[in-house]
């Protein structure tokens, strides 16, 4: 009845309350008869509701929840109520220092020390909590806002930036967003951040330290190692998709201890500095994962969260496509992600089997947080469907063709999976019959079929057998399996260490000792210095527990410093330093991180 169709934001970033305060000018698109506007709201702050010309407008909120409350505001009236109308309301407020949406990162939290941070992580239902919307997938619309921070801070936003003013004290950032979004997908960032320019389309943000330190040169190389797939996966993904509609595709660099966030929003993409550390295969990986959700999720979007497979399944399939048209010695690479994301989805189904929600594409999410709910959609499920209709219908080159007809025909709208199987028949008409043969109740409603695994890949095969055939007493094999070792790429030797960590039960450290040669542990990839830490506290080699502390804390992301901290926490020689060293550096972690370490380290009265 009432929908927001452009947004005008003027906001003021303040470190020392931690709040975004200022003003939100909402311009709504209204049916005949309307009176009243209903949005999300969740801890915001109001102080005035008013039309444009000052006058007051009345405003209440009513059915409060876990999840925010409905913002009902009084439209303004106009002369002509006949036909669809347009007004505009104008919000002063703030946000709350406890907004779930905004991570707001103490200086000792980032990798420059002397700085603090923010972030928004709008997790789906969190953007109500940080401007006055229509927090719903089904509602997209415009944005312009301007951002005033002390002048030693870059802003960055899902939008291009037309204006940047410096005065004595602040900076003022103009961004604006041409292009209709869903409210998820508005994303602010600030920090203290450098730029590095790749070309027209693409720049880099950075923290200060993670480019002029000891590791410099390493990041310098990769930066540089990162424009040339960068351009390809984006001319690959337009050959398959269409056009990139979004202009810019810039890349922040975030800090260790939110490295771990997956955000989904155009312009711009997050990425961890772990993944600076090592070759281009993993790097590439996730670039190629984001610019797949510029068409899958930002350019068509699902019409609510319950058909959120419409953006990830999707984004996933063209994804690997991506990678596949990259690489022309890809096939086992292709083949192993392939491998191991149908692992995860029997992993899954084995977790959540008495759920009900991983039997589903399209679950049933009442009553429920979309956030927590969607991490157990069988995703990958809906990949292999997608999988399946490309070989029953012709083949890639068919298929890729639909793609481009989809991506245009629902380009900045919101659809439904029976929009979505409309345009299959509609693009397909003389392959009815083969299209009436799926059976998509089951594929949505009722995943039954036994997930088969493919055949171990041969990539992973070679580090199997380099891994069964070492023995450290024999110098000739450790000198051959290190130097086969050493011509692996980043994903084999991840492979080869993950089967030593999970498989290997008579693993000694003077085997680990054995194939040190073959890694530069010290300066390489992150995660394969991770699983060798891993291993380390694995065959209890007491003189590498300080390297492993020092590591978890630098990179203190759940994923890491938990693992670590409950390994080493399972030595129970180790659990006086292990405790005195989270004591002394939990300020450094996210309180989540902190919440979740009191737990592993039994800290929680």
């Amino acid at each position: 009845l009432a929908t927001v169709i452009y947004t005008d934001l003027e906001l003021i970033v303040d470190f020392n309350q931690k709040v975004l305060k200022g003003r939100a000018i909402l311009t709504i698109e209204r049916k005949p008869s309307t009176n009243e506007i209903i949005l999300d709201n969740l801890g915001l702050v109001v102080s005035h509701v008013t039309d444009t010309d000052g006058t007051p407008l009345n405003y209440h909120v009513r059915n409060s929840h876990a999840l925010g409350s409905s913002f009902c505001v009084q439209l303004p009236q106009t002369v002509d109520t006949t036909y669809n109308s347009i007004c505009n309301i104008q919000i002063e407020y703030k946000t709350s220092p406890a907004s779930p949406a905004l991570y707001w990162l103490t200086p000792e939290q980032t990798a420059d020390g002397r700085h603090p941070f923010l972030l928004s992580n709008n997790k789906l239902i969190y953007a109500r909590a940080w401007f006055p919307c229509q927090d719903t997938p089904s509602v997209k619309f415009k944005y312009y806002a301007k951002i005033s921070v002390q002048k030693n801070f870059s802003v960055l936003m899902s939008a291009l930036l037309q204006k940047m003013n410096v005065g004595p004290e602040l900076a003022v950032y103009e961004f604006h967003q041409k292009k209709p979004v869903p409210s998820y997908a508005v994303i602010i960032a600030v920090g203290s951040l450098l730029t590095i320019k790749l070309d027209a389309r693409i720049n880099i943000f950075a923290e200060r330290n993670l480019i002029f330190t000891e590791r410099s040169l390493i990041f310098a190389r990769n930066i540089l190692k990162l424009r040339r797939p960068a351009q390809l996966m984006l001319m690959a993904a337009e050959n398959l998709c269409g056009p990139y509609l979004w202009d810019k595709y810039d890349i922040c660099v975030l800090p260790l201890s939110i490295a771990h966030f997956e955000i989904e929003c155009p312009c711009v993409t997050f990425i961890s500095p772990t993944l600076l550390g090592g070759d281009i295969s993993y790097l590439s990986s996730l670039i190629a994962r984001n610019i797949s959700q510029s068409w899958a999720g930002n350019l068509v979007t699902c019409s609510n969260y319950q058909h959120l497979w419409l953006n990830k399944s999707f984004s996933i399939f063209i994804c690997r496509k991506i990678k596949c048209t990259m690489y022309l010695n890809y096939e086992d690479l292709y083949k192993f992600f392939q491998r191991e994301g149908l692992k995860n989805l029997s992993s899954m189904v084995d977790k959540f089997e008495n759920t009900g929600l991983v039997k589903c594409l399209i679950p049933n999410l009442t009553d429920m947080s979309p956030h927590k709910a969607t991490k157990c959609v069988p995703y990958e499920w809906g990949c292999a469907l997608l999988d399946h209709l490309e070989s029953m219908l012709g083949g890639p080159i068919v298929f890729e063709k639909f793609l481009k007809y989809y991506f245009r025909r629902f380009a900045y709208r919101s659809i439904n999976t029976t929009d979505w199987i409309n345009c299959l028949y509609r693009y397909f008409p003389h392959k009815k019959r083969i299209l009436d043969r799926v059976k998509w109740y089951s594929w949505f409603f009722n995943i039954t079929p036994s997930l088969i695994v493919p055949r171990v890949s041969i990539l992973e095969v070679q580090c199997f057998r380099l891994a069964a055939n070492w023995e450290p007493e024999n110098s000739d094999i450790v000198n051959n399996i290190n130097f086969q070792l050493s011509e692996f790429c980043d994903v084999k030797r991840i492979i080869f260490l993950n089967f030593q960590h999970t498989l290997n039960t008579h693993l000694t450290k003077e085997e680990l000792e054995s194939i040190i040669p073959g890694f530069a542990f010290n300066i390489r990839n992150v995660e394969i210095r991770f699983i060798w830490l891993l291993l380390c506290i694995k065959v209890r080699w007491a003189e590498k527990v300080e390297s492993a502390l020092k590591f978890a804390i630098k990179f203190c992301f759940p994923n890491c410093v938990c693992v670590i901290f409950q390994s080493l926490y399972e030595w129970t020689e180790m659990r006086p330093v292990v405790i005195e060293t989270y004591m002394k550096n939990k300020e450094k972690m996210l309180y989540e991180t902190q919440k979740e370490l009191d737990r592993i380290l039994h800290l929680t009265t």
